[in-house]
C-alpha cells in the first residue's frame, strides 16, 4: 500500500462509524416496520451501533496524537461552528450516548433501559437523524479536503452513506443470526436491502471513477490508480467482486429463495459486504493524490 497522511486509524473510524450508524438505522427500521418477525435483527443492530461508533471515534481521537496526550485541548474542536470537524465532534458526542440508551431501551437492559423504553419512539427519531448525520459525515470528512481532488466531490458522502447502510445491515444480520439462528429465514426479507444499497454503492462508485477521469490530472491519476494502477488488484477483487458483485448476487438468490439458501451463504454474504466496506475506505484513502506543485 502507498503512503498516506491518513492511516489505518482513520480508515477504521470511517468504517466503524459508518457501519454503526447503518446498524442503528437498520434496528429502527425493523422495530418500526416489522417488530413481530424482525425482533432479533432490531436487537442486534441496536446492540452493535453504540460500541462500533464509540470504538471508531476512539480511533479518531488516537489519530489526533496531541489531543490524545492533552485531551483538554479537544474542547477547542467545537469552538468554531463553521468547521466540519466541530460539527463532527458534536454529532458523535450526542449520537453515541443515544445509541447506548436506545440499545438499553429496546432490549430492556437494567433500570435505565426500562425507564428509557417509555421514550423509545423519541430515541428512534432523534437517533435516526444523528445516525444519518454520522454516516454522511464519514464521507464529508474527506470530501471537504480541497488538497486531494479525488476526495473533493459531493459524491463521496453519497458513496459512504450507501456503504454505511449496507455494512450496517450486514452487522445487524450477522448479529441476528448469532442471537437466534432460526431467524435465518426471516433475514431473507432484508436481503432486498442489500440488493438496493449495493446497487446504489456500485453506481455511485462507477460515477465517481468516471467523473474523476475527466476532472483534474490528480483526480484522474487517483482513479487510474484504482482501475489500472498498483491498487487495481485490490480494487477489483476486494471492492468490486468480493464486496459488491458476489453479495449482490447472493442477496438476490436469498431474497427469492426465502430461507432455502444454506445458512453459511447467508452469513457469508454479509461478511463479504463488511470486507468490501473496509476495503473501499482503505483504497479511497490510499488512492488520494494531492495537487502537484510545479
Amino acid at each position: 500500500m502507498p503512503e498516506s497522511a491518513w492511516g489505518w486509524l482513520i480508515i477504521t473510524y470511517l468504517f466503524l462509524a459508518g457501519a454503526g450508524a447503518g446498524a442503528f438505522i437498520s434496528a429502527v427500521a425493523c422495530d418500526l416496520l416489522a417488530p413481530d418477525w424482525s425482533r432479533s435483527l432490531a436487537r442486534a443492530g441496536s446492540l452493535a451501533a453504540g460500541p462500533l461508533v464509540a470504538i471508531g471515534t476512539a480511533c479518531l481521537v488516537l489519530d489526533l496524537e496531541a489531543g490524545l496526550w492533552e485531551p483538554w485541548r479537544q474542547i477547542y474542536l467545537v469552538g468554531n461552528l463553521r468547521s466540519m470537524i466541530a460539527w463532527g465532534v458534536i454529532i458523535l458526542s450526542v449520537f453515541i450516548p443515544i445509541a447506548f440508551i436506545y440499545a438499553a431501551a429496546l432490549n430492556e437492559i437494567t433500570f435505565v433501559g426500562r425507564i428509557a423504553k417509555k421514550y423509545l419512539l423519541h430515541l428512534e427519531i432523534v437517533g435516526s437523524v444523528l445516525a444519518v448525520a454520522t454516516a454522511g459525515y464519514t464521507g464529508v470528512l474527506i470530501a471537504v479536503i480541497n488538497g486531494v481532488p479525488f476526495w473533493n466531490t459531493s459524491l463521496m458522502p453519497v458513496l459512504f452513506m450507501a456503504s454505511a447502510m449496507s455494512t450496517g445491515l450486514a452487522v445487524a444480520m450477522i448479529g441476528a443470526a448469532i442471537i437466534d439462528i432460526r431467524t435465518i429465514k426471516t433475514l431473507s426479507n432484508f436481503a432486498l436491502g442489500h440488493v438496493i444499497f449495493l446497487a446504489v454503492e456500485g453506481l455511485v462508485l462507477g460515477l465517481l471513477i468516471f467523473i474523476s477521469l475527466t476532472r483534474s490530472a490528480e483526480a484522474a491519476a487517483s482513479a487510474q490508480t484504482l482501475i489500472s494502477g498498483n491498487l487495481s488488484p485490490y480494487f477489483w477483487s476486494l471492492v468490486v467482486v468480493v464486496g459488491i458483485l458476489i453479495p449482490f448476487v447472493l442477496s438476490i438468490v436469498e431474497y427469492y429463495e426465502y430461507g432455502e439458501m444454506p445458512k453459511y451463504l447467508v452469513v457469508g454474504a454479509d461478511l463479504l459486504v463488511l470486507v468490501g466496506g473496509m476495503s473501499l475506505r482503505a483504497l479511497i484513502i490510499y488512492s488520494g493524490q494531492p495537487p502537484q506543485i510545479v
